[in-house]
């Protein structure tokens, strides 16, 4: 066999087992979608409802009409953008469990932007000034978490996961006091000047809040999938992320890569916040929806960290968010139920998603028992 030969049978092998894996884990996910409808009939069997039309009212609820499913792909949007940061990190070896306050702060420093005299910019540049500062407000909360990693070791999960509570509490300080608007009273809800006209998202929907940013992370979610494939940052943060004992082995600077992959992680999920002051509140608010972060988490280990796939992933956890008010007005159930779907979706699919986590966090452990070196 010659040389080329040997090359072309090595590239097909590749690619048929990247579809296999690809395969393998689209199996897993529908199978966990199914063992999940199982138990939540079982469960509204129990409470005297009746699936079928329960399950009739959950996709009422998400695809019913324009107007809902206007509202899924709404609440998609920035579901999208939160899974592909935990995807960035994950894949380079970082567990980033604080991507909810880096959405928070990146939602704040978005709203603060758009309502300040940036936002009297023209459309484009106001625009692009509002999302670039969300990715900038998470990334630089992004920053703290990845720093003490790589200075003294400090787990990555427990201070990211903190400083998510540090950001809500700041937020809620910021939005009802110093920043609250001149025409909202003081109380427990509360919210900042509005952003400015020509600060507001673009919708690519009419009559919806579905903006701009929803093509953008599709779009987003195969630039990172081709990145990690074929760039040389990408196979390092991908070496990083399977061995950082191989990668230093290689020559590669691993704290260079850590930071790149957090503060990439921190930026993204700082442009699901911006995506929702910027597309349905038009303003920085408090309470801030509490769900966003984890749910992207969520939805980025049903489908194995896999790019390409977090879109549909989103895409349901949006349609569960949306469809559980549907449960709610056209059944009579409470859309909870909603919560209870997904929960026992995750919980089928934890065997498979979080023992692969646990591994990559153990070979992250074994391999990094150091302090500097030549290549930190």
């Amino acid at each position: 066999m010659s040389p080329r030969d040997t090359q072309f049978r090595n590239r097909d092998l590749l690619t048929t087992a990247r579809l296999t894996g690809l395969a393998r884990r689209t199996a897993a996910v529908v199978l966990a979608l199914g063992l999940a409808a199982l138990v939540g009939a079982l469960v509204l069997t129990t409470v005297g409802k009746d699936p079928a039309t329960a399950y009739r009212g959950l996709y009422d609820g998400a695809f019913g009409t324009a107007a809902e499913t206007k509202a899924t792909l709404a609440q998609t949007t920035p579901l999208i953008l939160a899974a592909l940061s935990f995807v960035v990190a994950f894949r380079s070896g970082i567990f980033n469990a604080g991507g909810q306050g880096q959405v928070v702060m990146g939602a704040f420093v978005a709203a603060a932007v758009g309502a300040s005299g940036a936002g009297d910019l023209p459309g484009p540049l106001a625009v692009t000034l509002v999302v670039l500062a969300g990715a900038l407000g998470g990334a630089l909360w992004s920053l703290p978490p990845i720093l003490f990693k790589v200075w003294w070791g400090t787990n990555e999960v427990l201070t990211s996961l903190m400083l998510t509570y540090v950001a809500v509490l700041l937020n809620d300080y910021l939005v009802q006091g110093p920043f609250r608007a001149a025409s909202v009273q003081p109380g427990a809800n509360a919210q900042t000047e509005s952003l400015k006209a020509n600060a507001h998202l673009p919708v690519v929907l009419p009559d919806s809040q579905v903006t701009f940013l929803l093509p953008v992370g599709v779009i987003l979610a195969v630039l990172v999938w081709w990145a990690l494939r074929r760039t040389t940052l990408g196979y390092e943060l991908r070496l990083h992320g399977h061995s950082p004992l191989a990668a230093r082995s290689a020559g590669i600077r691993t704290t260079r890569v850590m930071i790149i992959g957090m503060l990439g992680s921190g930026a993204l999920a700082g442009m699901a916040g911006a995506a929702i002051v910027g597309g349905v509140f038009q303003a920085g608010i408090s309470p801030f929806p509490p769900d966003v972060g984890f749910n992207g988490i969520l939805a980025a280990l049903l489908v194995g960290t896999s790019p390409i796939l977090t879109p549909l992933a989103a895409l349901l956890f949006g349609a569960l968010s949306q469809g559980g008010l549907g449960l709610q007005i056209f059944n009579g159930v409470s859309q909870y139920i909603a919560l209870v779907l997904t929960a026992t979706v995750i919980l089928f699919i934890a065997p498979r998603a979080l023992p692969e986590a646990w591994a990559k966090a153990r070979r992250r452990l074994t391999g990094q028992g150091h302090r500097g070196g030549p290549h930190e």
